[in-house]
């Protein structure tokens, strides 16, 4: 991945399109009891190393735009604080820098002081334990799968509030049929231990229009669409946000990649 700086031509709308604490809560009220990670216990890592190896890119993006980092770390901490617990990164196409992106809000939101969740919601094409250099035992669909407890997923660093949840080997997009509801309530289960919840997600287009973590309106709180200034084409972006509107997704920012 070439690209480095990131512009945001958007943002998502906290007063309105994000569910308020006082409204519906979809955290408590569509978690099915039977699932085996619904427990009261708070989540805890069973896995760990002191620091994630951050991919250039996204060390160089801290770096060169620190102002700009500051601004998303203080966005997405009053975002929070107005509901914003489950966001998802997506596009109309792939190599665009959506797992650069997903990482750098991360990064930002974690440095605001917010507890993260990164999970690697990309079936097809998973990356983030090649770009983090996590030697992951386990993979969070086994949670979906196979009943591995919530713990054994998850990947913590000591030195940031941030837990990535890998995916170890690619899913076929099927999963999204037959595990839709149940993923869904897997992300809604992460947003009870953790402030936020970042999906790496898939890509969006007039084929594929679901994401993981998707159930409702009220399951994705907001959604970024990524895009690359010199190779995305108008019509994918399109395609990406109608796919998010007809699922009810308002609460839409859009990044832009550009490479210096």
């Amino acid at each position: 991945m070439s690209q480095t700086p990131i512009s945001f031509l958007g943002s998502w709308d906290t007063d309105s399109t994000v569910p308020q604490p006082s409204s519906r809560n979809p955290l408590k009220q569509t978690l099915a009891p039977e699932e085996p990670w619904d427990s009261p216990n708070p989540l805890s890592p069973s896995w760990e190393v002191d620091a994630f190896c951050w991919p250039e890119v996204v060390l160089k993006l801290q770096e060169v735009n620190t102002e700009s980092m500051r601004r998303v770390s203080q966005h997405l901490a009053a975002s929070n604080r107005s509901g914003l617990k489950i966001l998802a990164v997506t596009s109309g196409e792939r190599g665009v820098g959506r797992s650069t992106v997903s990482m750098h809000l991360a990064r930002a939101a974690s440095q605001a002081g917010l507890k993260v969740a990164l999970v690697d919601a990309d079936l097809q094409h998973p990356s983030l334990i090649d770009q983090l250099q996590i030697d992951a035992p386990n993979s969070w669909h086994q949670c979906i799968t196979d009943g591995l407890p919530m713990d054994e997923a998850a990947v913590s660093s000591v030195e940031e509030n941030i837990a990535i949840f890998p995916l170890t080997e690619p899913q076929p997009i099927s999963m999204l049929q037959l595990h839709g509801m149940r993923m869904a309530r897997f992300v809604e289960r992460l947003a009870k231990d953790y402030d936020l919840v970042i999906l790496d997600s898939c890509l969006l287009t007039k084929e594929s229009t679901s994401l993981v973590g998707y159930e409702t309106p009220a399951s994705l709180h907001a959604a970024i669409v990524v895009i690359d200034s010199e190779l995305s084409a108008n019509d994918r972006l399109e395609d990406a946000c109608c796919a998010l509107k007809t699922m009810g997704i308002h609460s839409v920012g859009v990044v832009e990649n550009f490479r210096p």
